[in-house]
């Protein structure tokens, strides 16, 4: 297959007059569709709300010299709502028009139909011919998009004693199109095993589903915060975001810290103590550890350590080691630091602060030393560079943010001095409309070679929605001495996307991204004309057009999608170029627990411009089931410009293949939790064979203490002409600790032990038992008694409390329940059970009445003596029950749906127990049987 490098003159001239006769072609023929009959719809788009009415005129126009005839006005399809339209025939003379009435009213099925389109078929007829034509409008209908993700309670409560525990999670469609989401949950903080973590679910129009979440705590011997779980709903058609919220989750515990940090740290108060050997013979102690404590009322500190000691050579390393301490609005950390927005990698030893100005704007200033190491002697201590940096945030929440920043850079090692700005900036200029700046400056100065380079670099993004369409834009520009993150590169992903249907969705995308920097020269060698030994260059590029195409059935989605694609890379010793024609296709699903994608892409190609074209085929399956999952590839031929540089055989032609399984598991009422993978390689190109097995465990021994353990074996042969082989093990074994957090400065210990309070005393007496497993409210704070009836909140800082005990046990407290904290507190709390009074309603029917009747949902009042007011909602048994402490009660109903007999009625509760079923009778109202004689 040979390239033409030209088009031959005689060629050019055929294409053009082609050209000229399919145009002159295309307008005979759309002047000879030019139609006397005119048919339309007045308005072509109809704004809709749901349960209204609204009317269309059809109108049809008769331009011709002949009278015709309409025969039949037909719907497309049964529209739901459609509530008239005309049906006889009639005859339109020469000239003449009419507008015909068309109405409709947007119910509920009509607001779920999937298509918008209102059409109509109109046939009529000449002296001559009888023709059929279609009219069609547009119903534009207002309705929310959004999913809702919520839970019946805005708190749920777990208790870590049980194996397992469930929340009940509610998905709603609150839009009138079917739509298939899938639900995505994360554990804030990290801690929560949630089992399924990504749920797929299908919603009909303003459909609900109600989905089981099984939850078990990761590490049940930690403190027990209050965690959150963000819940995100992604729409499978488009991977748009369509809804989230962060649903609250309290594990119970008999001991509550009440001043929490906002830490997003798994594990926190633990210290671990570990013995790490390896094949290689670097085998040595390591400690890590963490805690958050408060120092003062108004001063929080945490603080992290990770530190190894090579036993053999009495050497040691200090690394992610930091102190860092809060008050109101400032944040100070020293030892290790990191940080990000700055366009420039920042991380070191050295201190950071950052502190708030009013409610959306702040300032954050570092300077540190670019060494990973905070302190040690088992790597030697050479110096870093010296960065010192100011970040300054503002704007609103809501329509426009932004960013600016600075970093100033010495590096004695490459002798290299570095300055660096850079400013970002995001307006959303409506909910549709998003637009992105980005801007940066630098200068390098080479401190022996006396070389400078300036920089610059900006990037402008842009995110839409316009009707059916969606619009992507994101574009970025480097200069090659550009001294940021982005030195030397130019991207550019241009992508838009039509809404086909509710199910299908068509896209079309240009990507075309380059990286080509340049370096300051090596500042210990001279500069030297054609001498290439103190510079640096390679070179990258990738450029592709693709389209795509999305469809959505029931639990399936499916994508194809073709591509041209043209990839480069060079550096000073060789350079390669790949152009390919590719074709992309993905199915997935996921039925109840089981999961399933698969992924292929075809490549036909060549390299560097050669006449010699190839095949190529990659492709993954992914398999999973509930905590187990099952990953293959296959790559058959290069696939990308980086292969070409790794051929061995002649004929180019090689397979690689690799396959990988993972799986977590809690074991032993959770008392043992870990994880499992393993997974094997073989490369055909890079003439070698990998396998892997690694897994991390850790056994609860008591409530405070664990053992952990981890362990690593890896394999390699090589399949080459002069084959090697060899293996890798590593384990490690360790004791962790738990720690409670103490009390801080200021703060204080409250204890209470709840107890069955039989004689009304409030002391706790012989034969009086304890109350395990309570749930008890201090202001917001949660907390379950242990099996001693006792529960304790930490760190309660001085204040004014109530003291809440589950009501739905039936209790009440014996002492006033607000609680003046400002020392600590340990008190006996008395409970005494109240008295169950329970009912029904019974319906009271006509002979031959046979017509059922509902009350659930019917609220029933008590109001004591003393004016306060008891309810309780009448279940689908038509029962109803009150929990109430000894006195006289009214008992009434105030729903008119039915009539009562007695609405109102007096009872007398005694503490021995009130042993009578309250009854309330009622009838239909405005019922009459009429019975026929014979």
């Amino acid at each position: 297959m040979k390239p033409q490098n030209g088009t031959p003159t005689s060629v050019r001239r055929r294409t053009i007059l082609f050209f000229v006769l399919f145009l002159l072609q295309f307008s005979f023929a759309f002047a000879q569709e030019k139609k006397d009959i005119e048919i339309h719809f007045e308005n072509n788009r109809v704004a809709v709300e749901k349960g209204s009415t609204f009317t269309n005129f059809l109108v049809i126009e008769n331009k011709s010299s002949e009278e015709i005839t309409i025969q039949n006005i037909i719907p497309q399809e049964k529209y739901p709502g459609l509530l008239f339209y005309p049906k006889n025939d009639f005859p339109l003379g020469a000239g003449q028009s009419k507008n015909l009435p068309v109405k409709l009213i947007a119910n509920l099925d009509f607001m779920k139909l999937i298509s918008n389109e209102i059409k109509f078929q109109i046939s009529y007829t000449t002296p001559t011919v009888t023709r059929t034509e279609s009219a069609s409008f547009f119903a534009d209908k207002e309705e929310n998009k959004n999913i809702a993700i919520y839970t019946a309670t805005y708190e749920n409560f777990i208790n870590p004693a049980a194996p397992e525990s469930s929340i009940m999670l509610i998905v709603e469609n609150q839009g009138y199109s079917k739509r298939t989401v899938k639900i995505d949950l994360q554990s804030i903080p990290d801690g929560l095993e949630m089992m399924p973590k990504q749920h797929t679910v299908s919603l009909e129009g303003l459909e609900k589903q109600t989905i089981e979440i099984k939850i078990a705590v990761r590490k049940q011997n930690t403190l027990f915060p209050e965690f959150n779980i963000n819940a995100t709903a992604t729409d499978l058609l488009n991977n748009e975001i369509v809804g989230s919220n962060t649903l609250y989750l309290v594990i119970l515990s008999n001991n509550r810290q009440v001043a929490r940090g906002n830490e997003g740290v798994s594990g926190t108060n633990f210290a671990e103590i570990s013995y790490n050997e390896n094949s290689s013979g670097f085998n040595f102690l390591q400690l890590r550890g963490n805690t958050a404590f408060r120092v003062t009322e108004d001063l929080k500190s945490r603080f992290n350590i990770g530190a190894d000691y090579y036993h053999e050579d009495g050497r040691y390393n200090l690394y992610d080691t930091w102190l860092e301490l809060e008050r109101k609005n400032t944040v100070l950390r020293l030892g290790n630091v990191n940080s990000n927005d700055y366009d420039y990698p920042v991380f070191g030893r050295g201190g950071k602060a950052s502190t708030k100005l009013g409610k959306n704007n702040q300032i954050e200033i570092l300077a540190l030393e670019n060494n990973y190491n905070l302190a040690g002697t088992y790597f030697q201590q050479i110096e870093g560079s010296t960065i010192v940096g100011a970040k300054y945030g503002f704007g609103n929440d809501k329509s426009f943010n932004g960013k600016v920043s600075y970093i100033f850079d010495h590096d004695p090692r490459f002798n290299v001095d570095t300055q660096l700005a850079n400013a970002v900036t995001s307006f959303l200029v409506n909910d549709k409309h998003t637009i992105r700046t980005e801007v940066g400056l630098s200068h390098e100065k080479g401190l022996v070679n006396r070389d400078e380079n300036e920089g610059a670099s900006m990037g402008a993004n842009y995110e839409g929605k316009i009707g059916k369409w969606d619009i992507q834009s994101v574009n970025s520009f480097a200069t090659k001495s550009y001294a940021g993150i982005k030195r030397g590169s130019f991207f550019s992903n241009q992508r838009i996307g039509l809404q086909l249907s509710a199910s299908q969705r068509a896209f079309m995308q240009y990507q075309n991204s380059q990286v080509d920097p340049e370096f300051l020269s090596f500042q210990n060698t001279p500069i030297q004309t054609a001498n290439t030994a103190n510079l640096r260059y390679y070179f990258n590029s990738t450029e592709a057009f693709a389209t795509g195409y999305q469809l959505s059935l029931k639990k399936w989605n499916f994508l194809l999608s073709p591509k041209v694609e043209r990839q480069k890379t060079a550096n000073f010793y060789s350079s390669q170029e790949l152009f390919s024609y590719r074709m992309e296709a993905n199915i997935s699903t996921t039925l109840g627990a089981h999961g399933l994608n698969w992924t292929a892409e075809y490549s036909y190609s060549k390299e560097n411009n050669k006449d010699d074209w190839f095949n190529s085929l990659k492709t993954t399956l992914s398999y999973r089931y509930k905590a187990f999952s099952l990953n293959g590839t296959a790559q058959w031929n290069a696939t990308t410009v980086f292969d070409l540089n790794s051929y061995y055989d002649v004929d180019r032609n090689f397979a690689n293949y690799n396959v990988y399984a993972s799986y977590n598991f809690q074991m032993l009422s959770n008392n043992l939790i870990g994880s499992l993978s393993a997974g094997t390689s073989y490369s055909e190109l890079y003439k070698n064979l990998n396998s892997n097995m690694s897994g991390n465990l850790e056994y609860k021994i008591s409530p405070s203490w664990s053992s952990t353990g981890y362990f690593n074996f890896s394999g390699y042969k090589s399949t080459a002409a002069y084959a090697s082989s060899g293996s890798y093990y590593q384990f490690r074994v360790g004791i962790k600790k738990y720690f409670t957090a103490a009390t801080a400065l200021g703060n204080h210990k409250v204890t209470f032990q709840l107890f069955d309070d039989k004689n009304f005393n409030g002391l706790l007496e012989t034969g009086e038992v304890v109350l395990a497993n309570e749930i008890v409210k201090l202001d917001n704070f949660v907390a379950l008694t242990d099996k001693n009836g006792k529960v304790v909140f930490q760190n309660v800082p001085e204040g004014i409390y109530t003291l809440k005990v589950n009501e739905s046990a039936g209790a009440r407290l014996m002492m006033d329940p607000v609680i003046m904290v400002d020392k600590n507190i340990n008190r006996k709390v008395g409970l005494v059970k109240n008295i169950r009074v329970s009912g029904k309603l019974i319906e009271i029917k006509q002979a031959y009445d046979v017509l059922e009747t509902d009350v659930t949902g019917i609220v029933v009042y008590a109001k004591s003596e003393d004016g306060a007011i008891y309810t309780a909602v009448v279940n689908q048994k038509n029962e109803f029950e009150f929990f109430l402490k000894d006195g006289k009660y009214e008992l009434y109903i105030e729903n008119d749906k039915y009539s009562y007999i007695q609405p109102n009625q007096t009872i007398q509760v005694t503490k021995e127990g009130y042993s009578e079923t309250v009854v309330f009778e009622y009838k239909k109202k405005d019922t009459t049987i009429k019975v026929k004689k014979f």
